[in-house]
């Protein structure tokens, strides 16, 4: 037998810590150099803008990516030569202190203010809170403080990672609803650029280093195997988490302590609050409970006594265009509470009679929130079912839902137009329009030269663009037009005067004289005068039309002008008192004969469909469903409903006679917004 030479031998892995100083401290020199090549390279992405609008240097950036560097350098010549005992006393440090730097990681790469945060010590502990739950969930699995600060490190890149990409790509942050529809991201990932911005290389150099650095972490390997100490730390982890979990989710905490989640623009509550922060808030919106008894079959049910009517039913001739204009808060505040002025504030609104469908609808939302009226009114669901702060149009809907646009295609409408004279991105709409159905989204960008009245775009301008764009496809086609509009020039605030807002309405009560109140009503005259232009111009059409007006909520105006027109205190209110300060005047106008009627109560989920029903153009079975319960509860929202008995109920109200007809809306709302795999066809016509 012949013996194996030393050559056969497995050669021992030489690592860069048994290195000589010298050769570790070449390597050093030669990472730290890597990064000062890298920065010329990249050099023009560390550039940005100040406050000023003006270009210059991210200074913090530059500073953070040669610090990450510097520490990869450090981490190659130095030696943990310290003892056990103070090894110990470093390593308990680290997981204090480290889920902070991570924080501020997450807040400096997607570009929020930390001096907002630091501010408020409440919101920075709840943040550093969360990132310590998820460093100690590492600490609990695998009793390693290196394995943890790698673990969070990964969590804090890949986090902050996502929301420099969905703020690039739709400028909203991430948010716990995203989830739910990961399946369709990943199915439109590649459409996009994910080219890597200064943020992201940053984030990638961090997480390099980091994983460098943890290789001086000396610790105690035999805590691995120390089966009491793993079960004490997992009992205090669950502890620490079932606590946080209870108080930022289970609670109204964070809503008590006004930490709100900003569903117009979640940027806003990213730096208001914190990024892992806002995320954690957003958990909230998607807790939406399946109601009682749902069940594919029982909404099957449900609509087997409502059948939709077919795309063929009516007549080409008997198509009227459809024009949707859903006013920036266009409300009549001498229907909310008494006072005069010396002036008629909507005269050519009042003067309406003629062909005219009008009264109050009923909206869930006040002084602000648009979105959720569009919702309600377009898609015929009320909020009344959802979360209290949540917009669909920011959290649910994610891929196409049937509503009123997506039926007018259907029905062989052209155009199919959203028209908004302000930013696209705004609640989201730039994506959602999509999935309704819209063929095309017109935002302030498509305007050219048009009026403003303080520093938004005039009714008068907006109402110019509607006529264009109906001049423009009847120039194309003799098709039915179909657009909905989205007004912008009445939105709040209403505390300074422009030169461009004249001050024609004056409120003439002495003791309820409001100059913001004044402002307001001088922007609804406006608007008043541009309706009357947009009427008188539809009158000379020859071919059908109808034209559906109404306000998105009433202005933000004080609470005290409030309680002083209806001589109340606001939170003295009864149900049914409250109610009337979520009121809108509407109409459906039509420049052929219909019958002239009043509504006094109407909720903006049952108004397209009242107006397909006028109107003569088919309906799907969700419509007659609605417009039967609207017999029967007239109004319901997001603060409760009216029954047809004139008193008001909670939603919830299960003595309420309406309970059954309730619960069956609740059904098929859940139906229609979230069990997108089961939707019944009733929400459309049938083909």
């Amino acid at each position: 037998m012949f013996l194996k030479k030393d050559t056969d031998k497995p050669k021992k892995k030489i690592r860069i810590s048994e290195l000589d100083f010298k050769y570790r401290l070449i390597i050093a020199v030669c990472i730290f150099l890597l990064g000062v090549v890298l920065f010329l390279i990249n050099k023009g992405k560390f550039y940005g803008l100040d406050n000023n609008g003006n270009l210059s240097l991210l200074k913090k950036i530059v500073a953070v990516w040669f610090g990450c560097f510097m520490i990869m350098s450090f981490s190659v010549i130095y030696e943990n030569k310290l003892s056990d005992a103070v090894n110990k006393i470093i390593n308990l440090s680290i997981m204090e202190w480290y889920p902070v730097v991570c924080f501020f990681i997450v807040e400096l790469t997607i570009g929020t203010d930390c001096r907002i945060i630091i501010m408020n010590l409440r919101r920075l502990l709840l943040n550093i809170a969360l990132y310590m739950i998820v460093y100690y969930l590492f600490y609990a699995i695998t009793a390693s403080v290196r394995a943890s600060v790698i673990g969070l490190s990964t969590f804090t890149a890949l986090f902050a990672m996502v929301n420099i990409y969905l703020l690039k790509f739709r400028q909203i942050p991430l948010m716990a609803t995203d989830f739910l529809v990961i399946r369709t991201a990943l199915n439109v990932a590649g459409d996009f650029d994910f080219t890597p911005d200064i943020y992201v290389l940053l984030l990638i150099c961090y997480l390099v280093a980091v994983i460098v650095a943890s290789s001086m972490i000396k610790e105690n390997n035999k805590l691995r195997k120390n089966i009491p100490f793993r079960v004490i730390i997992a009992v205090i982890y669950i502890g620490f988490f079932g606590f946080m979990y209870h108080l930022t989710i289970k609670t109204d905490y964070l809503q008590e302590k006004y930490i709100q989640f900003n569903t117009f623009r979640p940027t806003k509550s990213y730096t208001k609050n914190g990024g892992l922060l806002t995320f954690t808030k957003s958990i909230q919106l998607c807790m939406f409970d399946k109601p009682d008894g749902y069940s594919e079959k029982t909404v099957a049910k449900i609509a087997k006594d409502y059948p939709s009517d077919s795309v063929i039913d009516i007549s080409a001739e008997k198509k009227p265009n459809v024009i949707v204009i859903m006013n920036e808060a266009f409300a009549d505040l001498q229907a909310v509470g008494e006072f005069e002025t010396n002036e008629e504030v909507l005269p050519f609104y009042n003067s309406m009679k003629e062909n005219t469908i009008k009264g109050f609808t009923y909206v869930s939302v006040f002084g602000g929130q648009t979105a959720n009226t569009e919702y309600e009114f377009l898609t015929g669901d009320s909020k009344a079912f959802l979360p209290e702060n949540s917009t669909p149009y920011q959290l649910y809907i994610k891929d196409y839902m049937p509503s009123l646009t997506g039926n007018m295609v259907l029905n062989g409408y052209q155009g199919n137009l959203a028209l908004h004279p302000f930013y696209g991105s705004g609640y989201n709409r730039i994506n959602v329009y999509n999935n309704l159905g819209f063929s095309e989204f017109l935002d302030v960008y498509n305007f050219e030269n048009p009026t403003y009245i303080r520093d938004f775009i005039s009714d008068s301008s907006d109402f110019a663009k509607v006529i264009e764009e109906y001049e423009k496809c009847k120039a194309k086609s003799d098709a039915p037009f179909y657009l909905f509009n989205v007004t912008m020039q009445n939105h709040s605030s209403y505390d300074m005067d422009f030169d461009t807002l004249p001050k024609t309405i004056k409120i003439t009560s002495e003791d309820k004289k409001n100059a913001d109140a004044e402002r307001y009503l001088n922007l609804v005259h406006l608007s008043d005068a541009a309706l009357k232009e947009l009427i008188e111009y539809f009158e000379k059409v020859e071919e059908p039309t109808v034209i559906v007006w109404f306000g998105d909520h009433e202005p933000g105006i004080s609470d005290k002008f409030y309680e002083n027109i209806t001589g109340k205190k606001l939170d003295k209110m009864t149900g049914l008192e409250s109610m009337e300060l979520y009121k809108t005047p509407f109409f459906i106008w039509a420049n052929y004969d219909i019958d002239e009627e009043y509504y006094d109560k109407i909720s903006v989920n049952y108004l397209h469909s009242l107006m397909l029903k006028k109107t003569g153009l088919n309906m799907t079975g969700y419509n007659k469903f609605l417009l039967d319960m609207f017999e029967d509860i007239p109004v319901i929202t997001g603060n409760g409903y009216i029954g047809a008995d004139g008193n008001f109920y909670k939603k919830d109200d299960v003595n309420s006679p309406y309970y059954e007809t309730i619960e069956k809306y609740n059904m098929i709302v859940y139906n229609h917004l979230f069990d997108t795999k089961n939707r019944n066809s009733f929400f459309e016509y049938t083909k």
